[in-house]
């Protein structure tokens, strides 16, 4: 089967949405299935080394196959543009690779079938009210829409969008030695610089924990910000690799956002064997409470530094959120996964 992933805007974001186009990029390679990665543009990588950056940022055994509807760099969202150019561009470009299906990753105004619209938050629909119709119209057109999570599942269903079906992000287990907690360092991250990812509960959360632990420290990933705290660390986005190395010598990851509808950042620290506590905007499908972590029902940072000082104090509560994340991640399988969207894919050309 010839399967198209499709990324609306940038290839080069590092963030969840590649991060799930990559593994299941990989996934159906090893299943038996070829598959092309499509994208309207690109920047900060050449065009020619698009394929063995990905690889590496993405922590991919092969080099996929990327095509984008750009041949030069580009910056910003000007989505008038990205819509006519995946309407005809993209449209005249899925025909000629002569695909079985498309997967698409942000709603697009592509002339081709079938296709599985995946939605991953909820968020990107609070636009205007203009984009809102055409976004809820393109919807109605796929022949299939995929929610990343229950909860999401639920908002898309209220805002008018039917799902027909909810498959959780698929996950690759890193290759890393879990440290225990003895040889983990008092350091506490947290991923993500947006609004609703709320960077600055987490600075103020571990500014009040420093009351007890001294020598405690925050790192801020994800993007630029600047913060002038002496016990922050702003590290801007990191590799794939480095990333992971920072995960494993953490004692918690924090993540106090006021949305998501999943959480790459929650599973990649749960594969690493570190413990998470988060906001009640996770879903309960990704962190049950005492199981694989601790949900703080609030946006208060003394609440966040009393969750974090419990599981950072207590070896016995942490050895137990680790050894239950690590348990619980396994079932989001990146195969597993693709073999799940495979099965859609079968009943949709039934």
């Amino acid at each position: 089967m010839r399967i198209g992933l499709v990324r609306r805007e940038y290839i080069t974001h590092l963030d969840g949405v590649n991060r799930f186009i990559a593994l299941l990029y990989e996934a159906f390679e090893k299943l038996g299935h070829e598959s092309v990665i499509l994208s309207w543009g690109f920047y900060g990588v050449r065009k020619s080394d698009l394929p063995k950056w990905f690889k590496e940022s993405h922590g991919l055994e092969i080099e996929p196959k990327i095509i984008t509807l750009n041949d030069k760099s580009s910056t910003g969202n000007p989505w008038i543009r990205i819509g006519l150019d995946w309407f005809y561009k993209g449209s005249k470009l899925v025909r000629k690779l002569d695909l079985d299906v498309v997967i698409l990753n942000g709603i697009i105004p592509l002339r081709f079938k079938p296709i599985i619209a995946v939605n991953h938050g909820i968020h990107t629909l609070r636009g205007n009210r203009f984009y809102n119709f055409i976004a809820k119209s393109l919807y109605k057109r796929a022949d299939a829409v995929v929610s990343v999570s229950n909860r999401l599942s639920i908002e898309l269903r209220d805002w008018g969008i039917d799902v027909t079906k909810v498959i959780a992000l698929p996950m690759k287990l890193p290759r890393v030695n879990i440290n225990d907690f003895t040889k983990r360092e008092n350091v506490i991250v947290h991923v993500g610089i947006g609004d609703r990812k709320n960077p600055w509960i987490s600075v103020k959360a571990v500014e009040i924990l420093r009351e007890k632990i001294k020598n405690l420290k925050l790192v801020i990933t994800g993007g630029h910000i600047d913060i002038k705290k002496d016990f922050v660390d702003a590290v801007g986005k990191l590799g794939l690799k480095e990333y992971i190395e920072l995960l494993s010598r953490a004692k918690a990851l924090i993540l106090p956002s006021s949305y998501e509808s999943f959480s790459y950042a929650v599973l990649e620290a749960m594969a690493c064997g570190t413990p998470v506590v988060v906001s009640n905007a996770v879903p309960e499908e990704v962190v049950v409470n005492g199981l694989n972590g601790i949900r703080v029902n609030s946006l208060d940072p003394a609440e966040y530094a009393k969750a974090l000082e419990n599981v950072i104090t207590c070896e016995e509560l942490w050895l137990r959120l680790s050894n239950n994340g690590l348990d619980f991640v396994k079932r989001f399988d990146y195969l597993k996964v693709a073999e799940e969207y495979l099965n859609l894919i079968y009943e949709i050309e039934a």
